[in-house]
């Protein structure tokens, strides 16, 4: 797990995410062997309290969202591929210049043979959504995740995998939102276009039918395009596990020690340690919990500060009711963002580092009407309170959903 992947983690999209829930693809066997084609299309209407997460003169919209996609997949024998497209179409009542057309896409090849696995991997996405704790409001990004890896087995118990990946990320100048209350932000923010590139390798010990714990070594190099005195170089030693530890507990936790230092010595080198990942403990047969935990530096563009070092832990419950069609889900957690350098306070005269704690919960229930048919309902909250009051926000989110997936 490359810190290229930490860093993207809110905007590259995974293949399970573009199917809104388990359901019947369309088989092309007859024209294609091995080909299933997975369209759907959802309707979103949300109502969401704080859009530009400011801590005062906040501004509310209702944000009408239509979302088409389409997974297809390709498995023959030991060789398997995959390509989907998502899109977020959103219409705001109000603040129509806000309005806007995310776009989420991912290609991936796959070899598995008895000793070898190959994968290579390619995730897009250009959203309005944040991307990390510390930027707020609608604001466009765009990320591209090239990865492949590769694993070969030396022995039953002992394998040895290596992997590389570059991140390519870039905000536009006619970011959404240049008129909103963070048009500042916005401008500052394109500061962090830049490209990470990484790699390692990993000793993958099966200490369990199903399960690996892994140490692996990584180095890379990020490059900023409009401000090269932010480069940087890491290094990354960390120990791993992933699949399933007994038959109810799955993990892909990893914990570990990263350097990272200023190419030029521009900004304080930090040292220290760096977790991510999660568990999932299968209760009962309808029932499980999930704990989600991470741990690393994130760039920052507030004044000075080159990173900050984000901590947040959150935990989920989801529970299936007798005949599988109504589930309820539940998450809540929260993190602080340490800040490495000292500021200016607001009497102009003290310095002191600036410390953010953030707080939050979602919940919802989904209905399956039909296989083919579903629709849900959902409530999120989040906050953040910082000793730099201009930072502290509320913001409330209700939202219902129909999709028709085939």
């Amino acid at each position: 797990m490359s810190r290229s992947f930490r860093l993207a983690a809110s905007v590259v999209v995974c293949l399970g995410t573009f199917l809104p829930a388990p359901a019947s693809a369309l088989d092309f066997e007859e024209w294609v062997p091995g080909l299933t084609v997975t369209p759907f299309v959802s309707e979103k209407v949300e109502y969401e309290s704080n859009v530009f997460q400011t801590p005062n003169n906040t501004r509310g919209d209702t944000i009408f969202k239509t979302i088409p996609g389409f997974l297809a997949e390709l498995s023959r024998g030991p060789f398997g591929a995959s390509v989907g497209y998502r899109a977020e179409i959103l219409n705001y009542v109000t603040l129509t210049d806000q309005n806007t057309t995310n776009q989420f896409g991912v290609a991936q090849l796959k070899l598995d043979l008895p000793r070898l696995k190959l994968q290579l991997r390619d995730d897009f996405i250009e959203t309005t959504d944040p991307p990390g704790s510390e930027l707020t409001g609608p604001i466009k990004s765009q990320t591209n995740v090239l990865a492949p890896t590769a694993e070969y087995r030396l022995t039953e118990r002992f394998s040895i995998g290596t992997n590389y990946a570059w991140t390519h990320t870039r905000f536009p100048s006619t970011s959404a939102g240049s008129s909103s209350p963070n048009a500042q932000q916005n401008q500052v923010v394109q500061q962090l276009d830049g490209d990470l590139q990484i790699g390692g390798a990993t000793l993958w010990w099966k200490f369990a039918p199903k399960a690996d714990g892994g140490l692996s070594a990584q180095y890379g190099a990020q490059t900023f395009e409009n401000d090269s005195n932010r480069n940087y170089r890491l290094g990354i030693v960390a120990l791993a596990l992933r699949g399933e530890l007994t038959s109810k507990l799955a993990s892909t936790f990893r914990i570990g020690v990263e350097h990272w230092e200023s190419s030029n010595g521009s900004a304080p080198s930090f040292t220290g340690l760096i977790m991510g990942g999660g568990w999932t403990f299968q209760v009962a047969e309808r029932t499980q919990l999930t704990l989600t935990t991470d741990r690393s530096p994130q760039l920052s563009v507030f004044e000075n500060a080159q990173y900050y070092i984000s901590s947040s832990a959150w935990v989920g419950a989801r529970h299936e009711f007798p005949g599988r069609k109504l589930v309820a889900w539940l998450r809540v957690g929260g993190g602080v963002d340490d800040y490495n350098t000292k500021q200016l306070t607001a009497n102009g005269v003290t310095t002191k580092y600036r410390q953010d704690t953030l707080a939050g919960a979602a919940t919802g229930l989904d209905y399956v009407i039909q296989p083919w048919l579903r629709t849900g309902i959902e409530y999120s909250f989040k906050q953040r309170t910082s000793n730099f009051r201009q930072f502290d926000y509320d913001d409330n989110k209700v939202s219902a959903r129909i999709t028709l997936q085939f």
